[in-house]
């Protein structure tokens, strides 16, 4: 597996603290059978710091050595969408793997006012941005047609696998965006080994028992090898109707 979403660089956000930390997650990833990870530290996220470009190369490559050529590593970022991203799109090492692929969070509990304007922005120059874990934001929780105009208009979306893990009808939620053609790739967003760690392969089965083999390796393998590679993604199925993402259960699991 390929995971695009991981936050292994010590002491830059809420991830792993020290390099022994960085090294014991990597241990924990190639045991869920991840063979790349993409690291990425917060980006505009309020409450930290955002690092230089110099801070994340540098634990970039302590990492990178600290593993030892167990787990290939590759720099990217989770940048907040905020009207300061494009003063960054200069910055390689915020892309994943330095191509197209950028992936971004919402501020908040909120979709600010003009963001479908500062996205088309960004893929008018060429940006391709993915949604990082939608299943936690309440806006798109409540209103799944809104994550279906992104996906429509050109961006993509990827969850975080613990959300396929827990209560039946948070399981239920997600399956049914990823049935819609809503969700592109898995990542664990791990964050240390003891606190938020990776739980791919359970994830995996969980959509393969669910969805079938090949969209479990799609959104687990495919995709993401894809995203690294900076080449267009094999499976982007075509979003269902509105009628078919809006229903009782979703307001039912939301307001439960």
């Amino acid at each position: 597996m390929i995971d695009i979403h991981c936050h292994i660089l010590p002491g830059l956000d809420d991830g792993v603290r020290t390099l022994d930390e960085s090294r014991a997650l990597g241990e924990l990833l190639v045991d869920q059978g991840v063979t790349t990870v993409v690291a990425t530290p917060h980006v505009f996220d309020i409450r930290y710091r955002t690092p230089s470009g110099d801070e994340i190369m540098n634990r970039w490559l302590r990492v990178k050595e600290a593993l030892d050529g167990r787990l290939n590593i590759v720099c990217g970022a989770e940048v907040r969408l905020v009207p300061e991203i494009m003063t960054v799109l200069d910055r390689r090492e915020i892309f994943i793997n330095g191509g197209r692929y950028l992936l971004i969070e919402f501020p908040g509990e909120l979709i600010p006012h003009g963001t479908e304007n500062l996205l088309f922005e960004l893929m008018s120059l060429g940006v391709r941005p993915i949604i990082a874990h939608p299943e936690r934001h309440p806006r798109l929780l409540a209103d799944p047609d809104r994550l279906a105009g992104f996906v429509r208009m050109g961006c993509y979306a990827q969850l975080d696998a613990p959300c396929l893990l827990g209560k039946r009808e948070r399981r239920r939620v997600v399956l049914g965006w990823i049935r819609a053609g809503l969700i592109h790739c898995v990542a664990s967003d791990a964050h240390r080994p003891r606190w938020r760690p990776p739980k791919l392969i359970a994830a995996y089965q969980e959509v393969e028992k669910a969805c079938g083999p090949e969209i479990a390796r799609a959104l687990f393998i495919e995709n993401p090898q894809a995203i690294v590679q900076d080449e267009e993604l094999p499976f982007a199925p075509a979003v269902e109707p509105a009628r078919k993402l809006v229903g009782g259960w979703w307001r039912r699991w939301w307001w439960t």
